[in-house]
């Protein structure tokens, strides 16, 4: 019986009654060490009627091994990799040392566990028990994280117990605290009996703060006559982390080979009994310590696993062992686990005195086995604890840059520095030290200052421009896009000169030094040469093997107006991406897909991505391409009139994207509230926001999104007669689509000509214009626009004809605020605009859309699955409510109506 957590069994009954009905759910408990959290998860188990049971146990000894947690956890359903998607199941199998390791992306090793989490529940609901969380390795730990934040309609339940650990973080909680008085006394009464005198009872319960561990353990270590009230308890009594002090009293009464056999068991906590009973007998212990160990209650053994009856005998049996005893026990696990070189390479190293070249080439065999198989933070660690078994300065530096490296590809950043700071004190060699900055500048121009990524960049390219001129240009152009970002033209101007330099050993370098070079155009202002440079790179983007260069040769072709190429490729990028697992590249792409999406009316499309670029850039702490990803939000919202949406999402963009001059995200950001202004019949707060943008400086805006937001400066000035301010914008996005060609922008600067003049032949070649533009927002507005101006002439019957093409496109687009615009204007010429239901696929959810449209390319749901990094029970759940939403009743159905959403 658990005393006084009737609150806590409730909520774990209810996790355990909607798995029943195929929901899913996660808890993490947490609280101090013997507050009742492994008895809260055994009450789970105990009443997951009908469920199949997984355990799993975070292990001191192991959390240096990347996956050990999950392997243990998954091990009894292990032949269901076999029917998870091939990919994944590949994967999964090399982390777990099954099958071949081939450094997988780690989120395509997570998409494994959470596959195999469905799989496991197909027949019937699945309860996963993972105690002593804070001791996962941190591979583990985030497979589990990201499986527990995708969980969704399986019928999984997922629980957590974890003292404190920042592992498993942004998961839903259940602190627990101590017992209350009543409680902590049934609990006291039911152990010791109920003739315990009131004040004995009332000194346990208050010197334990209710811990229920505490509660049962310190009545063993008082005598009979204190028990009963005869003598007084003593002043102190062994409280918090002061019970770990009673575990060890308990030890020490064994005699010295039981505790022997212990100090071994707590050295190689894997639990596995054959290694502990080999390293025995080679320090002279016989086999019936273990016996008595059990006996004692200190231990249980279940078939070949020992198992401590709680964590902190564990760590009070290994705290109180001598150094040398350690070193001993060390020693003699490792000559016991001959056939295991990465558990061996541990035991020896945490054995060795001082710099052992042998032990940490062990070691760093090790870690390139653990990155071999995606798990990159126990491979840091690896490298790192190798380093320091390293004498000479150069070898060490070099593995401390290894285990940065590491640390960087497991999104530690703060890690990566900290290991980068010791690397740059010893690197020597040139090739090391361009490491060495090289990554300080990749996590610099991620999460931290553009100008400091820059120079970071540009210093370390330039010793190693002859030695290894493939990383100089890696390196230069991600100068480049720090610069570009930046708005900073003379860094963008010497990074191009940086690169048309180096010598050119492969395709990637002109590539790169053509993109630079059109970006640096266009930021200087010379809009015909970049045109030429970027029109150039994307049409060779087909050679780009590297995402980081298909990415860019999508943006050049997006600055330049070429928005049916920009999707494309962003669109291939993306998927790339997905196939090959490499979740942590998409914030960076979905990012400026999703702006294009949205500028071109795809709104359902781009919200769903910029969510999902979201929320892995917030995974990833990638924290720029966040605030990008919330610019566009807010701009969605906008245009759809969602005025505190936009309001929230401008806000956390703005706070971060001005703070490090990110001037892309600001600008977007800022735009957007312009917009929405706008849109709300606010023009003059939408001219003073947006003519302040058009004048932002780097950092703070950017001239890309001064071009494209210009039309709506214009529209928001000559509503509120400022012509000079309009006049200004004009000019500016006249030399934009003069040098381009976009047919879109073409179109706006009719558009914008006709507003500032009143010629109707300017409104007619902006529509004729907008007929091949594919941007039906902006041919809405056109007609708003033309129908007003003939409104105002008294031209009523002509003006009802833009009127109401600009009301039926602003209702198909599910543009509420817009058409009410339209609608206003067609009833002062004396009719009326019924409103329509909104278009069908409007009615889905985010996650609904991204699954509607990827089954629409013709995708099974395990490729969905694949691609989203769901399970395919989840996609199947929400396909079955896209059914019912859409009224379709095959997937064929659906691929048209995609198909139409898309024209």
């Amino acid at each position: 019986m658990l005393h006084g957590r009737q609150r806590e069994c409730a909520i774990v009954d209810g996790l355990l009654a909607a798995a029943g009905d195929r929901r899913s759910g996660v808890l993490v408990v947490r609280g101090e060490a013997g507050i009742g959290k492994s008895a809260l998860l055994a009450y789970a188990a105990e009443h997951a009627t009908g469920m199949r049971i997984l355990r799993g146990t975070g292990i001191e000894s192991e959390s240096e091994f990347p996956f050990a947690a999950v392997h243990q956890l998954l091990r009894p359903v292990a032949d269901l990799i076999d029917a998870i998607p091939d990919r994944p199941a590949a994967a999964l199998r090399g982390a777990f040392g099954i099958g071949p390791a081939g450094g997988e992306d780690r989120f395509l090793i997570s998409l494994g566990v959470l596959s195999v989490l469905a799989e496991a529940a197909e027949d019937r609901p699945l309860l996963c028990l993972v105690d002593d969380a804070h001791w996962l390795d941190g591979a583990s730990a985030g497979a589990l994280t990201f499986a527990a934040r995708r969980l969704d309609a399986e019928g999984v339940v997922l629980l957590f117990a974890t003292r404190g650990s920042e592992m498993i973080a942004g998961l839903p909680e259940l602190p627990l605290t101590g017992l209350d008085a009543a409680a902590a006394g049934a609990l006291l009464a039911e152990r010791i009996g109920a003739d315990l005198p009131a004040q004995v009872r009332d000194s346990l319960v208050s010197s334990t703060a209710g811990n229920p561990l505490g509660l049962l353990e310190l009545p063993g270590s008082l005598s009979a006559d204190q028990l009963t009230g005869r003598e007084p308890l003593p002043d102190r009594l062994p409280v918090g982390a002061e019970v770990e002090q009673v575990f060890l009293d308990r030890v020490r009464r064994q005699d010295q080979p039981t505790q022997t056999l212990l100090l071994l068991a707590a050295a190689e906590d894997s639990g596995e009994l054959g290694p502990i009973l080999r390293a025995a007998e080679t320090l002279g212990v016989e086999a019936g310590a273990l016996d008595a160990a059990e006996k004692a209650g200190l231990i249980r053994v279940d078939g070949q696993t020992l198992v401590f009856c709680h964590p902190l005998v564990r760590t009070a049996v290994y705290r109180g062992a001598t150094f040398w005893q350690r070193r001993d026990a060390r020693h003699a696990l490792a000559a016991a686990l001959d056939g295991d070189a990465d558990r061996r390479a541990w035991h020896l190293a945490a054995a060795a005195l001082g710099p052992d070249e042998a032990v940490a080439a062990d070691l760093h065999r090790s870690a390139d086995r653990a990155r071999q198989r995606g798990g990159h933070a126990a491979a840091s660690s690896a490298y790192e604890r190798a380093a320091t078994l390293t004498a000479a300065s150069g070898p060490r530096g070099e593995r401390l840059v290894e285990a940065a490296e590491a640390a960087w590809q497991a999104g530690l950043p703060a890690r990566a520095g900290g290991l980068l700071d010791r690397a740059g004190e010893l690197a020597t060699e040139p090739l090391t030290r361009a490491r060495v900055e090289h990554l300080r500048g990749s996590i610099e121009g991620t999460s931290g200052e553009l100008t400091t990524a820059y120079a970071m960049l540009v210093g370390a390219a330039e010793p190693i421009a002859s030695l290894d001129p493939v990383r100089a240009a890696r390196m230069l152009t991600e100068a480049g896009q720090a610069a570009w970002l930046a708005g900073d033209v003379p860094g963008l101007h010497e990074v191009a000169r940086r690169l048309a330099a180096l010598p050119v050993p492969d395709e990637a370098v002109p590539l790169s030094a053509e993109l630079v070079l059109g970006f640096d155009n266009l930021l200087s202002g010379d809009t015909a040469a970049a045109v030429v440079h970027l029109r150039d790179a994307a049409g060779r983007a087909g050679r780009a093997s590297d995402a980081r260069a298909l990415l860019l040769c999508a943006a050049g072709a997006l600055f330049v107006g070429d928005d049916a190429v920009a999707i494309g490729l962003f669109a291939t990028a993306v998927t790339r991406a997905r196939s090959a697992g490499a979740a942590a590249l998409l914030p960076g792409l979905l990012a400026p897909l999703s702006s294009l999406e949205a500028w071109t009316g795809r709104y359902s499309a781009a919200a769903a991505h910029a969510a999902e670029g979201l929320r892995i850039a917030v995974e990833t702490g990638q924290d720029h391409p966040a605030a990008h990803l919330r610019s566009v939000l807010a701009w969605i919202a906008a245009v759809h009139g969602r005025e505190e949406e936009c309001r929230e999402y401008a806000a956390a963009a703005l706070a971060h994207a001005v703070g490090h001059r990110i001037g892309p995200a600001a600008g977007i950001a800022s735009w957007a509230l312009g917009l929405l202004d706008l849109g709300a019949g606010r023009p003059e707060n939408a001219c003073d926001r947006l003519d302040a943008l058009a004048a932002a400086g780097p950092g703070e805006s950017h001239p890309v999104v001064h071009v494209f937001s210009a039309a709506d400066l214009i529209e928001a000035a000559v509503r509120t007669g400022r012509t000079a301010v309009a006049g200004r914008a004009c000019e500016r996005l006249n030399t934009w689509a003069e040098a381009t060609g976009s047919i879109w922008g073409r179109a706006l600067r009719a558009r914008c000509r006709g507003l500032l003049t009143g010629d109707e032949e300017h409104f007619a070649e902006a529509l004729r214009l907008h007929q091949h533009g594919g941007r039906p927002f902006d041919t809405s507005r056109t007609e708003l626009l033309h129908g007003e101006m003939l409104r105002r002439r008294r031209r009523r019957s002509e003006a009802r004809v833009h009127l109401r093409a600009a009301h039926e496109r602003f209702e198909r687009l599910g543009l509420p605020g817009w058409a009410e615009l339209a609608r206003t204007e067609l009833r002062a010429t004396g009719e009326t605009a019924r409103k329509r239901e909104p278009g069908t696929m409007r009615q889905l959810t985010p996650q609904e859309v991204l699954i509607a449209r990827i089954v629409g390319e013709g995708a099974t749901n395990r490729e969905v699955a694949a691609q989203l990094f769901l399970s395919p029970r989840t996609v199947d759940y929400h396909l079955r409510k896209v059914f019912t939403k859409l009224d379709v009743s095959s997937r064929a159905d659906l691929i048209k109506l995609v198909a139409q959403s898309d024209r």
